[in-house]
């Protein structure tokens, strides 16, 4: 019999638990393709939180995108359905430790604004079965949220029983982890206000959509694309529909955490321009 997660014994932590998305497009150069992350960004987010986390008591799981930290090796090195040929492991390789590097710099950002931030490899407590978690070791994070720290995890490759190694998102841990956890609410932080009837960055007359429910879900699924920068795990469209599935009464808040300020606003329950979903 499995003893008794200590992290569940303790109820003010669960009660007062956000879940904090940064996007790759938010914190590295995702547009322009390069292997860098945008450290001014970071250090911006990590006082955000910060502030917020003094002003309004809450505990916090962050997860982050990998940018082309991920995304761009995937591709390159052919890995998104499985890793099978000497190439493909060494992309896979190659993958893993450069995930981990971005990793180690939202960290180390969050760490310098004084926050108790401690990194969870998914590559070390992930293991899919044909691009679907089938063992998620989350019983550390659990403990870590009860010791008062930030546990962060962040988009991987991961083994696989089928597959050797596929990708895990950032989305999909977040899915795992809001059944998991069930947090209080779900924030996830992009680069744009949120989701819009056409793309915001290309198109003037595309509006915000305030409030998605289950009442214009599928719709909207329907209208919405995927990232404009190379994304192998289908961009905002993959976000909504993953969303659709691991909500369960859980309120999630789309917004864009490039704009200065906005982390913080959404954190303590400030207006911030964005997209609530409620399904």
């Amino acid at each position: 019999m499995r003893k008794k997660e200590s992290w569940k014994n303790s109820e003010q932590t669960m009660q007062n638990l956000y879940i904090i998305k940064l996007g790759g497009s938010v914190i590295t150069e995702k547009e322009g393709n390069r292997f860098e992350a945008k450290e001014k960004a970071l250090a911006r987010i990590a006082s955000e939180i910060k502030q917020a986390m003094e002003e309004k008591k809450f505990s916090l799981i962050a997860v982050h995108g990998a940018g082309p930290f991920g995304h761009t090796n995937v591709m390159e090195y052919g890995i998104n359905n499985g890793v099978h040929t000497e190439k493909q492991k060494e992309g896979y390789e190659k993958t893993v430790k450069d995930c981990n590097f971005l990793n180690s710099r939202v960290v180390a950002a969050l760490g310098k604004a004084r926050i108790d931030a401690v990194a969870f490899d998914p590559n070390k407590i992930v293991i899919q079965d044909n691009k679907k978690i089938a063992e998620f070791e989350t019983r550390q994070v659990g403990n870590a949220l009860a010791l008062g720290k930030v546990p962060v995890l962040f988009g991987q490759m991961v083994p696989d029983k089928s597959l050797n190694a596929s990708v895990v998102s950032g989305d999909t841990i977040i899915a795992f982890l809001a059944k998991e956890f069930k947090p209080k609410k779900i924030f996830l932080g992009t680069d744009v206000a949120g989701i819009f009837t056409a793309d915001p960055k290309k198109d003037s007359k595309a509006k915000r959509i305030p409030l998605i429910d289950k009442s214009n879900f599928e719709k909207i699924i329907e209208k919405v694309k995927g990232s404009s920068a190379i994304d192998v795990t289908g961009g905002m469209k993959g976000k909504l529909e993953k969303l659709g599935k691991m909500l369960q009464g859980t309120t999630a808040v789309i917004f864009d955490a490039g704009k200065e300020g906005n982390v913080y606003k959404a954190l303590t329950g400030k207006k911030v321009e964005g997209t609530e979903v409620r399904l």
